[in-house]
């Protein structure tokens, strides 16, 4: 028994003396287990408790860290240049100098008037840095998306997005191309970058001349392994790009037509005006096909499902494709809603009536159709919750977890069965997928089930959230003791009149770093969270 207590131990020379025995739990070894795995006991004694305010950074945006943690992206202040750092350690000599030469002391927040440590901070992280002007000579017209960036294989190559504005009408044969067109919203032309951050070039580029894709925050970009799918609002339709060897690769576009379609479509546009009635998409008549072979009635007289299938025909055919996700190789979750209609002048103030649809690539079939109140689709949520972000720690292994899965989970999953899902509960957590592919920070310190803080300023998800007006407290889930926090306050008084202040957090991968960003109206301001030997928190 106290062998296994000694082993559950959570002080940090107890920790360290299970690593050098080679067992960090009863009966696993390091061998055995995922890469680093045995040191998350680890991360509740070493933590980012040391909050260093208002430090001086270079005039830039800061991006994210790549998944190995070496390098940190950003922009340039014009959007036309890639700025690569490295990062040279929070527990580097050149750091822990500068912390001692500044007299930190024990205290968690260090704030002082024309500090050396507050200048020169971000050099001793990030020592060197490669420039990459990508946005020059034929280009020189875009400016880089700086809320998007893609990592490829185990973070060698970044995709990142330049767009301009295009003006000018529609060719009319896209209208019969794309047969479920929509063309209330704008047109861009878009050029993504493939960088390999190992050599510092750009070994390809992939330029889209007139679309729409929600690139912020990756919304319109999904990505497993070396796939690459990008769905356009304009067209209603994905592309699929395979990456090797730092090339775009095009494999196919799902959506308009099936793969091997003999297109018999009239090529006469001279006649082709608003009545015109072109054929119902690929993807569309699947899912009415899939919706029809549901009814099971075997009787000739119309049953309330059947009712329903002819109500609803009309509505599905004219529902746009909002947002994708792709689960795996195969299977491509689609997310449609309600098209907006001509007449509508303001944003609708009832949510949207949204459809759910899991779709095989390589058979071309429609496997599920779920409404955003299905039951079913919540529990699909609720096991497979991992596989919606398609995020994993290169540390680790494992999925970041967000509080609304774990919420989810000790809510309905851990407790007995006599605790229902009703319709109200899966319409308020069904809209939350698809997530954003790449959007949710590995952390271990945000792992909701290891550690407790506000999700409501707070959470794996890489966004900006409101300031609060406290310290964020992280608490240790499993002794309930504080662990650490991170100051990062509104600098105004919250009222309904002032302006909105927000705030980003960049976590580093998996040392205990973190940078976060204050916007009020056009003013930032910087910090940095890290682990500082000398510092003591209060209890």
């Amino acid at each position: 028994m106290a062998y296994e207590k000694r082993l559950k131990s959570h002080n940090l020379v107890h920790l360290l003396q299970n690593r050098e025995s080679g067992y960090t739990n009863v009966g696993q070894q390091p061998g055995r287990m995922p890469l680093l795995a045995y040191e998350r006991l680890f991360y509740k004694c070493i933590t980012p408790c040391l909050t260093i305010d208002s430090i001086t950074i270079p005039p830039i945006y800061l991006r994210k860290f790549t998944p190995d943690g070496r390098k940190l992206l950003a922009f340039s202040q014009d959007q036309r240049s890639l700025l690569i750092y490295s990062y040279g350690g929070s527990s580097c000599a050149a750091v822990g100098e500068l912390i001692r030469q500044a007299n930190v002391g024990s205290d968690e927040f260090f704030s002082s008037q024309d500090s050396i440590l507050k200048s020169q901070i971000f050099e001793r992280l990030f020592p060197t840095k490669e420039t990459l002007n990508l946005c020059q000579g034929d280009f020189g017209l875009y400016y880089l998306h700086r809320e998007f960036s893609v990592f490829l294989e185990d973070g060698r190559y970044a995709m990142l997005a330049a767009m301009t504005v295009v003006r000018g009408a529609l060719p009319v044969e896209d209208y019969v191309r794309y047969p479920d067109l929509f063309d209330k919203v704008d047109a861009f032309s878009y050029v993504f970058f493939l960088v390999d951050l190992k050599l510092g070039v750009v070994t390809d580029r992939l330029i889209l001349p007139n679309d729409s894709i929600v690139i912020a925050h990756n919304h319109g970009i999904s990505v497993f392994g070396s796939t690459v799918m990008m769905m356009s609002r304009l067209h209603q339709c994905v592309y699929v790009y395979w990456v090797n060897d730092g090339k775009f690769h095009q494999q196919e576009t799902i959506g308009p037509r099936p793969r091997d379609f003999i297109e018999k479509a009239t090529t006469d546009f001279d006649n082709l005006d608003a009545t015109t009635v072109l054929p119902i998409t690929h993807i569309k008549q699947r899912v009415l096909s899939f919706q029809y072979r549901q009814i099971n009635d075997k009787s000739g007289n119309p049953t309330d499902s059947q009712k329903s299938f002819y109500k609803n025909f009309e509505y599905i055919e004219h529902m746009i494709m909002e947002r994708m996700h792709l689960v795996n190789d195969e299977l491509l979750m689609l997310r449609y809603e309600e098209r907006p209609k001509d007449t509508d002048t303001m944003p609708m103030a009832t949510s949207l009536r949204r459809l759910y649809v899991f779709y095989t690539i390589t058979g071309e079939e429609v496997v599920g159709v779920y409404p955003e109140y299905s039951i079913n689709l919540l529990h699909i949520l609720l096991k497979f919750n991992d596989y919606m972000s398609n995020d994993r720690s290169l540390q680790f292994g494992d999925a970041p977890s967000l509080p609304m899965h774990f919420f989810l989970r000790h809510t309905f999953a851990d407790t007995n069965e006599s605790v229902s899902v009703d319709r109200h509960t899966a319409l308020r957590f069904n809209p939350s997928i698809p997530l954003s592919s790449q959007s949710l920070s590995s952390s271990p310190y945000l792992k909701f089930n290891e550690f407790r803080y506000d999700s409501r300023y707070m959470s794996p998800l890489e966004q900006p959230h409101r300031c609060s007006n406290e310290p964020i407290v992280f608490v240790d889930r499993a002794t309930d003791s504080i662990k650490f926090r991170l100051y990062a306050t509104a600098r105004r008084h919250l009222n309904s009149l002032a302006p909105r202040e927000l705030c980003a957090f960049i976590w580093h991968p998996f040392d205990p770093l973190v940078l976060s960003i204050q916007k009020c109206m056009n003013s930032y301001v910087y910090h940095v969270h890290l682990y500082n030997h000398g510092t003591i928190v209060e209890k």
